[in-house]
């Protein structure tokens, strides 16, 4: 069997190859004119492959299904137990490679459904946890992360409108604005201030993003 050298390369330190990290975001999901479809995935899998090679922990990937509350219409979304079934396969088969606690970077609020499912897969030798970053739906941060990471087109924030494009912000989505108060509030404040790009923000954000993340990566050590 051979000898591999844990302690080689740019890591913090040896046991850090018992950690995997997992991007989670959405692939099928409108985001205005100016953001692609694929934001969400985009977006956290750029933050997770930031933190991994930072700390050395393992990049596993990212999940192809996602889900959403069924009262928000801006996408194509699949059920909770094919986003479980997907992360499943991964940690089983990161454990095959010495992995032992698993960090679940998720960049699309949809997601945060999986969490009650998500912690019957935790057992006394394997760790999994998920941490979110939920922003405004292609409203204001969002567009100026995506910029951060490169998948923005500034040309199309002219026609990057609210009234044209009722995902942005949720301004358009009648039912989920009734049914979820949080989203209400949020479409209310893009109503009132609109959406405009702030490239120095969307740079500062991303890096306290993957900064955060990093520190969670220590503690998990």
């Amino acid at each position: 069997m051979v000898d591999l050298r844990y302690s080689s390369g740019n890591i913090f330190s040896e046991s850090v190859h018992e950690i995997g990290i997992i991007a989670l975001g959405s692939f099928l999901e409108n985001h205005g004119s100016a953001l692609p479809i694929d934001t969400d995935a985009k977006i956290a899998s750029y933050i997770a492959l930031n933190v991994s090679i930072i700390t050395g922990a393992k990049f596993l990937g990212v999940v192809l299904p996602s889900t959403e509350y069924s009262y928000v219409k801006h996408g194509i979304h699949d059920s909770i137990k094919d986003v479980i079934n997907y992360i499943k396969y991964l940690v089983e088969n990161g454990r095959k490679i010495g992995i032992k606690k698993f960090l679940i970077i998720n960049c699309h609020g949809g997601n945060i459904i999986i969490e009650d499912e998500l912690l019957k897969l935790n057992s006394k030798d394997c760790f999994i946890t998920m941490k979110s970053v939920c922003l405004t739906h292609a409203s204001t941060e969002e567009v100026s992360l995506g910029y951060a990471v490169g998948i923005l087109s500034e040309d199309k924030m002219k026609t990057h409108d609210p009234k044209v494009y009722g995902e942005i912000g949720m301004v358009g989505l009648t039912e989920a604005r009734e049914k979820n108060e949080a989203i209400d509030l949020e479409a209310k404040s893009v109503e009132e201030n609109g959406v405009f790009l702030d490239k120095v923000n969307g740079k500062s954000l991303l890096n306290d993003l993957i900064n955060n993340y990093v520190e969670i990566v220590k503690n998990m050590i």
